[in-house]
């Protein structure tokens, strides 16, 4: 019998997989075709005529839709379409990782209500947020410096290009239709949607995470704990999820139980914010633009490179210094409601300052 639940469990998974998978280029052609004409959109009503105004936007859309994935294959989108610049995309993309970690604050705050206690709830979430801007602090002008150079110009991934337009055929049936009907914007909406739902349906394909209370936890080695290590870990969940949200989240009841210490939880989520992207890799290439695959591309070399070298090189200094932040915004109640406000204005003033 739990043979029988097993396989009807790894089918369903498979179904939920696939379902996604479809969902996910559907969601793309429609983002492509709908940004064609959102150019007057963006730079009149929306004034998003430069790399401040579409790192901002990137920014409030994560935190709208509570994932950074979507906004990031938005904005690849946006750039096949011409409605943003190689760099425009770039500044966007990395606002999604900005505002990706905001789902991981609400996840830690969720658990509070539960009776935990508040600070340990909100660390997770609290830290995803100083390191994703400490560390994008550093992508954004090595990545601005690579794309004016044009170094990493002219990249393809020939075999997910061949199946982009052996889909792009497929779905020409289904889009046509779509795009006679309704207006650009209303397409990109819906594409903005659609590839939320489809990384809804890829987390629900994941086994599920349940925390037991058994002592091997108290047990796990000590090479583990390590930064080198953690930051691999980060890396190859985040990697096999396909999901920061999953990948971070699981850190909230690990934090609040005791589990992982702070010193811990840092190379871990560093690790994490070097693969999250491979989602987005995967939408530009099945875009067919090779200034895409660029983009992210670029993005993912800088996050690599700033993290290794944080944790090979200046990983204590690093660490005390995000200590003392987190100390000081867990300090009272005053100092978290600042913090908030700051991640929220920042964003806000991005946009129209």
């Amino acid at each position: 019998m739990r043979g029988q639940q097993d396989r009807w469990l790894n089918w369903r998974r498979l179904g939920l997989v696939l379902s996604g998978f479809l969902l996910f280029v559907l969601s793309l052609d429609l983002m492509k075709e709908g940004a064609v004409g959102l150019t007057p959109l963006l730079r009149g009503h929306l004034a998003i005529t430069n790399a401040g105004d579409s790192m901002g936007c990137g920014w409030l859309m994560a935190y709208l839709i509570l994932s950074g994935s979507p906004v990031a294959a938005a904005a690849v989108a946006l750039l096949s379409a011409d409605a943003l610049s190689s760099l425009q995309a770039f500044t966007m993309v990395a606002g999604s990782r900005l505002g990706a970690p905001f789902m991981v604050l609400l996840v830690g705050f969720m658990y509070a209500l539960r009776g935990h206690d508040r600070w340990t709830a909100l660390t997770a979430g609290v830290l995803s947020l100083l390191l994703s801007g400490s560390v994008q602090l550093a992508v954004l002008p090595m990545g601005m410096l690579i794309l004016g150079r044009g170094w990493l110009d002219h990249l393809s991934l020939p075999a997910l290009k061949g199946l982009a337009a052996g889909l792009d055929q497929a779905l020409g049936p289904f889009i046509d239709p779509l795009a006679a009907f309704l207006p650009d914007w209303m397409l990109f909406a819906a594409g903005v949607g659609l590839v939320t739902l489809s990384f809804r349906l890829f987390d629900k394909a994941m086994p599920e995470f349940r925390l037991g209370e058994r002592a091997e936890f108290g047990q796990i080695p000590r090479l583990i704990y390590r930064p080198e290590v953690m930051l691999l870990m980060g890396l190859a969940v985040t990697l096999v999820t396909m999901s920061v949200s999953i990948s971070v989240g699981i850190l909230v009841p690990l934090s609040a139980r005791g589990y992982m210490r702070r010193e811990n939880i840092i190379p871990y989520i560093l690790g994490a914010n070097v693969s999250t992207l491979v989602d987005t890799l995967v939408a530009a290439a099945l875009l067919g633009d090779p200034r895409a695959v660029t983009v992210v591309v670029t993005h993912i070399v800088c996050a690599t490179l700033v993290s290794l070298l944080i944790v090979l090189l200046g990983y204590r200094a690093y660490e005390r210094a995000v200590s003392k932040a987190m100390d000081w915004i867990t300090h009272r109640r005053g100092n978290f409601a600042l913090f908030v406000g700051i991640i929220f204005v920042v964003p806000v003033a991005l946009i129209f300052f």
